[in-house]
């Protein structure tokens, strides 16, 4: 192994490069003017060696940095482990990650290389991938590899104070309405805790265009039509006929989204995939409350009326009528359903990390895709549909 990363959730970057210095105080260490990049190099009578610590910040490169959070996300996410409690809050470690160190060595990383290495991570309370796939924790330890196995029993997260839901300040509106959520939690006998952040408030909060709203929930009910006939009855071919006849009448085409038109397109659709999409419906039930076609959105405790959810679409029968009728709620309104299942979510995940069953009769899987749905209103971290976290 000549390389690894070593990622850190930190306010002043400095600090890694004052504690790479003092892990290689015996060598010499030259940092670059413009402080992206630190080489220690070791000279000997007959050889010389070099490690370079090149350093990717979020504040400078806020998309690639986020794309790479992103991937390393998906990456873990998708493991199957015993350790659930650990890969939750490593997942959520990653969330809060916004300083990458890559680590390249010119020769093959042995065991005093990596001590000092490691020693740089417990310095700066940071978390070391290597490219076997392991993540190891500040100590060298094992917090979870591509087998799910880990040394942990638990994983204590490390995130700078300054940096805690740095992308919402504290409002007045923000502050309210997290009360009014907690109360109701309370009242309904579902766990709930005072320090979950706020949310966006008015103030600043952007909801979506009435035309993206459409468009998207037009989009998840046609998706989920496709894949619920897929579910049910195996005949690709005769779904996908059917579909495309009501995309063309609702001009639709367009609507979809990467994932969405590989499901579309591929000629056997994987069984666990079409029925992760027929999910949608849940999404879509979330617009159709945001369009003003459903009076209430109820306590999500049972999946939603599937007739009723794509009746609102058929009985409009093309796009121009779907959009006519549909009055936008308010962004209060939006909000105040957006902070609701955020903490609906936190009880949800907080209850599974624990092996416990969830309290108060929600049911996960609906929270869950209602959750996607709410941050997507509310334009949470910028994300495209497919993009979209429930970050709780």
């Amino acid at each position: 192994m000549k390389h690894c990363t070593l990622y850190v959730s930190i306010q002043q970057h400095q600090k890694v490069i004052d504690a790479i210095s003092e892990a290689f105080r015996d060598k010499s260490v030259e940092v670059s003017a413009d402080g992206r990049t630190v080489t220690v190099i070791d000279k000997k009578w007959f050889s010389k060696s070099t490690v370079t610590f090149t350093f990717m910040r979020e504040e400078n490169d806020s998309e690639a940095f986020l794309q790479m959070k992103q991937g390393m996300y998906g990456f873990f996410a998708q493991i199957e482990t015993r350790h659930e409690k650990v890969k939750q809050k490593l997942l959520l470690q990653i969330t809060a990650l916004n300083v990458a160190v890559g680590i390249a060595a010119s020769k093959e990383i042995d065991e005093e290389l990596f001590r000092r290495i490691i020693t740089v991570a417990g310095e700066v309370l940071g978390i070391v991938f290597l490219p076997s796939g392991d993540m190891l924790d500040k100590q060298g330890s094992l917090i979870l590899n591509t087998s799910g196995e880990s040394e942990l029993d638990d994983f204590m997260l490390n995130v700078s104070v300054d940096l805690i839901d740095r992308h919402v300040r504290t409002s007045e509106s923000g502050e309210g309405r997290k009360a009014r959520s907690i109360n109701q939690l309370q009242e309904q006998g579902i766990p709930a805790i005072a320090h979950l952040p706020v949310i966006v408030g008015d103030e600043e909060a952007v909801i979506r265009t009435k035309e993206e709203i459409v468009q998207r929930a037009i989009a998840l009910c046609l998706i989920a039509v496709y894949a619920g006939g897929i579910a049910e009855n195996g005949n690709v071919q005769e779904e996908r006929e059917f579909i495309e006849e009501i995309i063309e009448q609702y001009g639709a085409a367009s609507f979809f989204t990467e994932k969405e038109k590989m499901l579309l397109a591929d000629p056997a659709p994987n069984q666990t995939d079409a029925v992760q999409m027929v999910w949608m419906y849940e999404c879509y039930w979330v617009l159709l409350w945001a369009l003003g076609y459903k009076e209430e959105l109820e306590f999500p405790g049972q999946i939603c009326d599937v007739g009723m959810a794509v009746d609102a679409l058929r009985s409009a029968g093309d796009y121009d009528t779907f959009y006519q009728h549909a009055v936008v709620r308010s962004k209060a309104e939006i909000l105040d359903q957006a902070d609701l299942i955020y903490r609906y979510d936190w009880a949800c995940v907080n209850a599974r990390i624990n092996g416990r069953t969830v309290e108060g009769g929600l049911n996960d899987e609906v929270v869950l895709e209602r959750h996607r749905a709410l941050n997507w209103l509310v334009n949470y971290m910028e994300d495209k549909w497919d993009d979209v976290r429930t970050d709780t």
